[in-house]
């Protein structure tokens, strides 16, 4: 009697099956949630969910790029006024929206090797607005040194508990809340979306 040969399955494509089959019924936030706790545990590196409002900022953002990249890449009336250490991205970001090295050295500590937030204060009455803004700031920062707006934990919890803006019971629900604008987790770090850096750009200007 010939035994059945059982066909083996590839165990990725098994992974897959229940993962799709675990989070189709979720929310798009909370599956975006699930997914980036999970990389977080397994120390991958996060992919980012973007919406499609997300897409439409990024798409807007690639044409003004475009349309300003002589401004930036010819940046004279700005050489020698605190441009150093900047990331050439950063210096098109700055050009996109008006912004002048002397306005941010309000805020961030231009001219050194790592670029901080260095404001007196942060916007936000309440304890989780100012957490928010410390987020969003913190990206920045990153985003100038860098040319990407990501960060460490420790570097946001430092930046959070010296703006009196941590609150280590309500931390978890407080960055739900933040999840369109922040992606990440505790152990691979947090890193703004593309409405993130559009919000945290809008606040920049605001307190500059």
């Amino acid at each position: 009697m010939k035994k059945k040969q059982i066909a083996k399955v590839d165990p990725e494509i098994v992974a897959i099956s229940e993962v799709h089959a675990a989070l189709k019924d979720l929310e798009p936030d909370a599956q975006s949630r699930v997914l980036t706790y999970v990389a977080g545990k397994l120390k991958i590196a996060p992919a980012t969910f973007e919406t499609q409002q997300d897409l439409v900022e990024r798409q807007r953002e690639v044409e003004l790029d475009s349309r300003t990249n002589e401004i930036a890449s010819g940046g004279r009336e700005q050489e020698g006024e605190g441009l150093e250490g900047i990331s050439p991205v950063a210096k098109k970001w700055m050009a996109r929206n008006g912004l002048k090295s002397k306005q941010l050295s309000t805020v961030f500590s231009l001219g050194v090797d790592e670029i901080d937030l260095v404001a007196k204060e942060v916007p936000g009455k309440k304890l989780k607005e100012r957490m928010h803004s410390v987020f969003l700031l913190k990206g920045i920062a990153a985003y100038l040194g860098t040319g990407v707006a990501r960060f460490t934990h420790e570097q946001m919890k430092e930046a959070c508990l010296h703006y009196k803006a941590f609150d280590s019971t309500n931390f978890s629900l407080y960055f739900k809340s933040f999840s369109s604008e922040v992606s990440g987790s505790k152990d691979a770090g947090y890193t703004l979306t593309a409405r993130g850096i559009a919000n945290a750009t809008e606040m920049v200007k605001t307190i500059c």
